[in-house]
């Protein structure tokens, strides 16, 4: 099972995702997008796969300042704003041929994955996620 993740190394949430992928015997893909970048096709796909809204797929501060073209469905003025500041996407992203998730919380990477971790698992801060 091929499995993907749109890794930010310095995020805490992207950092125990990768770190729940590895323990439950997944060596991902790992898509490191803050340096690779995001291409139109790349966020089209992600946003159709994941069927999330603009919205939901946005740091609330991107979300913010992209509330009129959100509003107006403009999904080229989002998309080029997100391949200029890739950062601005939520994260971390992880697809697998179950589908694709946002996974915060990290719990919703349970439902495309097909092991998990053995118990209890704990995030960075401490959080009982199994």
């Amino acid at each position: 099972m091929t499995v993907t993740i749109y890794h930010n190394p310095n995020c805490s949430k992207s950092r125990d995702a990768l770190r729940f992928l590895t323990a439950s015997g997944i060596e991902p893909e790992i898509v490191l997008y803050l340096k690779e970048g995001w291409s139109h096709d790349q966020l089209i796909a992600l946003k159709t796969a994941c069927s999330m809204d603009w919205t939901d797929m946005l740091r609330p501060d991107a979300g913010a300042l992209l509330k009129p073209f959100i509003i107006a469905d403009d999904d080229v003025a989002i998309i080029d704003y997100l391949i200029e500041h890739p950062e601005a996407l939520e994260r971390p992203f992880v697809q697998s041929p179950k589908g694709v998730r946002l996974c915060r919380p990290l719990t919703r990477i349970i439902d495309i994955i097909d092991q998990t971790p053995e118990g209890p698992w704990l995030t960075e801060k401490g959080e009982q996620i199994l």
